[in-house]
């Protein structure tokens, strides 16, 4: 089953929860330091390991997964309000990227990867709906992929059709906060969390905060290391260039603004350098995924 790394906040506790985990369930739980800030209680999985003893001590849990997945052949997401859909749809797509490895395991390379993950489905109101279709035609916001140019001829991006499923599926509007939501197994994706429909837009603000804070770097008081996905957000947002610095100095903390800061010269940083994102196979989970 799955390895996972926790952000403990003291050994002691980093002891017991490795202790606990072999007793409760089918994870092994080890320390790391990779993490602080607002991530302290997230767990990473880093791989999967096939066990068919610790399959079969989680068996009532997945039977009830299994349950819950059955019962989305009944929901009609057409029926959804703009807020439930978004809520809905985050979580059904990351619950079903994570499903497929599960499945089928981690086939080696990413575009191996990939292929499997893109074609994963669900039954959801009597409809066949893939990785692909929800971030293409449904949430309107494709996630990077390895090899991009050679991705988007196994899958071209979809077009409406008059009385398409996939238009009364989607949701009112694209938000580019989506980028700090959606995962697909990626070292430089987002935590997975659980969304709601009365709080989205807050949990999408706070997702987007919490990411800015942990992956963006100062190198040298000179060059701002930033991620690739803050990049996607402000250019679909229509801040770019101009509005780099405003997005990321607004999401920071104030103990890490000052560091950021050049008095002299009253800018953030010199120069910024986009970092690319790293197609590892990773997992960030919430504490509250986990409980």
């Amino acid at each position: 089953m799955s390895k996972f790394s926790p952000r403990p906040q003291h050994d002691s506790w980093s002891q017991q929860c490795e202790e606990n985990s072999w007793m409760n369930n089918p994870f092994y739980i080890e320390a790391s330091k990779e993490f602080s800030g607002p991530f302290f209680t997230m767990v990473e999985i880093r791989g999967i390991l096939r066990d068919s003893q610790r399959l079969t001590a989680v068996e009532d849990s997945l039977q009830y997964f299994r349950f819950l997945i059955s019962r989305l052949a009944q929901v009609d997401p057409g029926k959804l309000k703009h807020k439930e859909k978004l809520a809905f749809w985050i979580n059904v797509h990351n619950a079903l990227v994570m499903h497929a490895f599960l499945v089928y395991g981690i086939p080696r390379g990413n575009l191996k990867r990939f292929s499997l993950v893109l074609k994963a489905a669900y039954n959801i109101g009597g409809r066949t709906v893939s990785i692909d279709i929800i971030q293409s035609s449904i949430l309107g916001c494709r996630l990077p992929r390895p090899a991009q140019w050679l991705q988007s001829l196994f899958f071209p991006k979809a077009k409406f059709r008059a009385g398409d499923f996939q238009k009364e599926y989607a949701i009112q509007h694209p938000d580019a906060r989506l980028h700090f939501a959606l995962c697909l197994g990626c070292h430089s994706d987002p935590a997975v969390r659980l969304y709601t429909p009365k709080k989205v837009f807050q949990e999408l603000e706070i997702a987007k905060e919490e990411y800015i804070q942990s992956n963006v770097r100062l190198h040298k008081e000179q060059r701002l290391l930033v991620p690739k996905n803050v990049e996607y957000y402000v250019k679909e947002m229509g801040l770019y260039p101009a509005g780099i610095a405003e997005v990321i100095e607004h999401s920071m903390l104030d103990s890490f603004r000052k560091n950021f800061q050049q008095p002299q010269q009253g800018k953030l940083w010199k120069k910024i350098e986009w970092i690319p994102h790293n197609f590892t196979f990773c997992f960030l989970l919430s504490n509250e995924l986990i409980k």
